[in-house]
């Protein structure tokens, strides 16, 4: 990890109070150094991660079963087991696990660790995806991202849209999949009339990363776009502005950012990676949540994947 101490960033720290929260104002700048002139990987996906053990197993084999080869697990403190069941992971080279608690009140704990995924490991990816534990990234109708990925090799980045999925009735957790038991979400055209339930994730190339500043998209090289569509049409810096060019007819993640109504619960009323949840934070949380619970319908988009998902859990629980 020495690279990360030599890090050639400027993190400029002017410190905005809004909410009671403290924001960082400037974007951290990316080394010039990354290159992916060999990669390893053509595709790996970086997420942070806390207490989310119960759920790994199957997002880890369910992006597997999409194209995704590695994973970069950056964990926040987690005190479940999910060190223990990612051990086996690494053991079998398909995942990195990456202690992270950078302990500062002022800096976006995941936009660091996004930094410190391009500069470390960037070379040894084309594409790297960042996104969380509860999204689950795929392709509508090609086998993979990799032959998505394929047709789009001249882009720099690609802002993946999402689609918010609720409760599905469940109060409380059921057992079995999570893509299984949720399926229920807000259309792409009703979210946006709603353009705070619009997101986007991004897929990059990060030898085009020319500096972080946000979760969801990242400045690049040559440009002040954040990348393209599906379609390949340039996004605004703030997607949301040209919401109808945010489609998820080819790729998409679904968000399933309620799962049951305890867990929800659970998950305002408690912390995250980016820390404690402030009030504010959980009045709009809950605002979005009860625009979801109104505007779910049935979504199986996601379906054709399961068949196959079950057998890799399956055969991963004998072995």
């Amino acid at each position: 990890m020495h690279m990360w101490h030599g890090l050639k960033a400027t993190l400029r720290k002017r410190r905005q109070a809004r909410n009671g929260k403290i924001l960082v104002s400037e974007p951290i700048v990316v080394p010039q150094s990354v290159v992916t002139t060999h990669p390893d990987h053509y595709l790996s996906c970086v997420t942070v991660a806390k207490n989310e053990g119960e759920y790994l197993d199957e997002w880890i084999q369910f992006h597997l079963l999409v194209g995704i080869s590695h994973f970069y697990i950056y964990d926040n403190g987690s005190t479940d087991q999910s060190l223990s069941i990612l051990r086996g992971y690494e053991n079998a080279g398909i995942v990195t696990v990456v202690p992270w608690r950078p302990f500062s009140v002022w800096a976006n704990t995941q936009i660091l660790a996004y930094a410190h995924a391009v500069s470390n490991f960037g070379s040894r990816s084309r594409w790297m995806a960042f996104f969380d534990l509860d999204e689950f990234m795929f392709p509508t109708h090609a086998p993979s991202l990799i032959e998505f990925l394929q047709a789009r090799e001249q882009e720099q980045a690609i802002c993946v849209a999402g689609v918010n999925f609720g409760t599905s009735g469940h109060a409380v957790r059921p057992t079995g999949l999570v893509t299984e038991n949720f399926r229920q979400a807000v259309p792409m055209d009703v979210q946006r009339e709603y353009p705070k339930l619009l997101n986007v994730k991004s897929i990059v190339q990060p030898a085009q990363i020319r500096s972080i500043e946000s979760a969801h998209w990242f400045n690049l090289k040559g440009t002040n776009k954040i990348g393209v569509n599906e379609d390949g049409e340039p996004l605004p810096r703030y997607p949301r502005e040209d919401s109808l060019k945010l489609k998820a007819n080819t790729v998409r993640f679904n968000h399933y950012y309620t799962r049951s109504h305890e867990e929800f619960s659970a998950k305002v009323n408690g912390s995250n990676v980016r820390g404690p949840q402030l009030p504010a934070d959980a009045e709009q949380r809950w605002g979005l949540f009860r625009k979801i619970e109104e505007f779910s319908r049935p979504d199986d988009t996601i379906q054709r994947f399961i068949p196959d998902l079950r057998e890799r859990l399956s055969t991963r629980k004998r072995a």
